[in-house]
């Protein structure tokens, strides 16, 4: 039991990184991935759990792989509805926790703390992932805000403290000439009259109405700089998730048991 187990593991965590290393790329490269990548490596997933519990039974089928699914799915659909993140990256939750709905059984982690529930280690190390993102925006703002003579927000003066906080978490400054503009970067301003206003939540969903504004900021209005939202390549930080996960276990549960002083 114990070589078989060694082997599901094995299986598990290469098709796992196989997935979020070649989606991570395409993500990075186009912000789009494919969906025959989720229909290939789903039933794949579905096959090892069939097996694990014909030959191997080391999971609860209801406990251990179903209610896993269940959430992951819940998780991915509600946050996706909520516009936290794509579709890709909810049907990457699904497929992940299909194919690896508990933690390698025979792989202990460094904190020592596992979840119950792997797909909700796999979101929160994700989430954590993604956290440092936005402290990496709020570097290279500062640094942006060293090397040039002018505010920050120049012409954003009027806008809410909380506003500029946000937007040096989220987003970014670049120079006109610069601009990639979508599927990478949404602007986050927009012109209203004789003034503009920070947009925190720009709408990814409308390519050409986001191409429009940047032309206003930049051709009709002359702005050199131009404060933009660039898109988040959340795969990228499922996979920083899912390697925290395998490699560390759950860190949010460690962090608490911590805190409690067990």
């Amino acid at each position: 039991m114990a070589n078989q187990l060694v082997l599901l593991d094995t299986l598990r965590i290469f098709l796992c990184t196989l997935i979020l290393v070649y989606s991570s790329y395409v993500d990075l490269k186009t912000r789009e991935v494919t969906n025959w990548i989720w229909v290939i490596f789903a039933p794949i997933g579905a096959v090892l759990n069939v097996y694990e519990q014909l030959y191997i039974g080391y999971a609860n089928p209801v406990f251990g792989i179903l209610i896993p699914i269940l959430l992951s799915a819940g998780l991915g659909v509600a946050f996706f509805y909520a516009g936290l993140y794509g579709g890709a990256d909810a049907k990457a939750f699904i497929v992940l926790a299909i194919i690896a709905p508990y933690h390698p059984v025979l792989m202990r982690p460094i904190l020592g703390v596992t979840s119950p529930f792997f797909p909700l280690t796999l979101f929160a190390n994700s989430a954590i992932s993604a956290g440092l993102f936005a402290l990496a925006l709020l570097v290279r703002n500062l640094v942006w805000r060293t090397g040039h003579k002018g505010p920050i927000f120049e012409g954003l003066e009027t806008e809410p403290a909380w506003k500029k906080a946000f937007a040096l978490l989220s987003c970014i400054k670049v120079d006109s000439s610069r601009l990639r503009g979508p599927p990478f970067q949404y602007p986050a301003e927009q012109p209203t009259n004789s003034q503009r206003r920070i947009v925190l939540l720009p709408d990814t969903n409308d390519d050409e109405a986001a191409s429009e504004t940047l032309r206003k900021l930049t051709q009709d209005l002359g702005l050199k700089e131009v404060w933009v939202s660039p898109t988040l390549p959340f795969i990228v930080f499922i996979s920083l998730g899912f390697l925290i996960s395998i490699l560390f276990g759950d860190t949010i549960f460690w962090i608490l048991f911590q805190i409690l002083g067990r």
